[in-house]
């Protein structure tokens, strides 16, 4: 298999990797397009686990939560909240089996099914304005690999679902694009085993690239919002990779550097984070992987509503 190499950011004081040719930094960015264009066309709730959810159960009527939650690409704790957030509001029954009574059937209720054809509507106008920067023609390349990415190989065969009711998750891209975040983050902790996230990461090579800096500006380069880089640059300052220096006329207003620690760490941190998106590329045939990666820019870098 021919090894794929992520592009330095040799411009900045110490080599990063360069976010916007990052496949993990772009799947979580359009991640977040994602959400702000489900908000848009179809609201806070059902939120996307949810309509996922509710999918699975359209395709395949009396399924037990444990196969939903599978189905759904939602670990055991998820599944258990979705369902009974669902049930709660009469999207679905939940049953004892019949033939085990310790197992538990889920059903679509009978208000579920008729408003989940317009649900359906709005979420397929989620999916074509999540892809409306490709051309047509890119389309159907970039959704046949992000699968391969978001199931690690192969995607499951589709299922048959009852017409607009629910959209077929395998070929989904919002649905492609969360289960892919969560296969990469899955490889990026192994591969790091705790030292740092993908979004701390992310700040380090913003701030590398732009020093100093301010809070707003390296959560605008990282993608995070305003809570999340708060965080982020919190942890990094408490573990002495970041030097924060407060204004003398506005001390609300704080400049950030890197460290020392973090100049000496970047290197060793960043040929992991290269191995990390070699491997999750590296699923791809190789001709493949340049179209994707434009075409995944493409689409982290949409101008979408309420991305902060």
């Amino acid at each position: 298999m021919t090894t794929h190499r992520e592009p330095l950011h040799t411009g900045a004081a110490v080599p990063t990797l360069e976010l916007a040719r990052t496949p993990g930094h772009l799947i979580r960015r359009a991640q977040r397009v994602h959400g702000a264009l489900w908000t848009r066309y179809v609201g806070a709730e059902p939120t996307g686990p949810q309509f996922a959810v509710l999918s699975s159960i359209a395709s395949r009527p009396g399924l037990d939560q444990t196969t939903v939650g599978a189905m759904s690409s939602l670990d055991k704790s998820s599944t258990k909240d979705i369902v009974r957030r669902l049930a709660h509001h009469g999207w679905i029954t939940v049953d004892p089996d019949p033939d085990d009574r310790r197992r538990k059937v889920l059903h679509l209720s009978r208000p579920a099914r008729a408003a989940l054809k317009a649900l359906t509507d709005q979420a397929t106008r989620v999916q074509k304005a999540l892809l409306a920067p490709l051309e047509p023609a890119q389309r159907q390349d970039f959704v046949r690999d992000l699968a391969i990415l978001a199931y690690e190989g192969s995607p499951p065969s589709t299922a048959h679902l009852p017409e607009h009711l629910g959209l077929e998750l395998s070929t989904t891209p919002g649905h492609l694009i969360r289960r892919a975040q969560q296969a990469y983050t899955t490889r990026w902790a192994d591969r790091f085993e705790g030292k740092l996230t993908g979004p701390q990461y992310a700040v380090l090579c913003a701030l590398a690239g732009q020093e100093p800096s301010d809070q707003a500006r390296l959560g605008d380069a990282a993608s995070l919002d305003k809570s999340s880089i708060a965080e982020v640059v919190d942890r990094l300052a408490a573990r002495g990779l970041i030097t924060i220096i407060t204004g003398t006329g506005d001390r609300r207003r704080k400049k950030l550097l890197l460290s020392t620690s973090a100049r000496v760490a970047l290197p060793e941190f960043t040929e992991t984070a290269a191995d990390v998106q070699s491997e999750l590329m590296g699923l791809l045939p190789a001709k493949a992987r340049t179209p994707f990666l434009d075409s995944l820019a493409a689409i982290a870098y949409q101008e979408a509503p309420n991305i902060e």
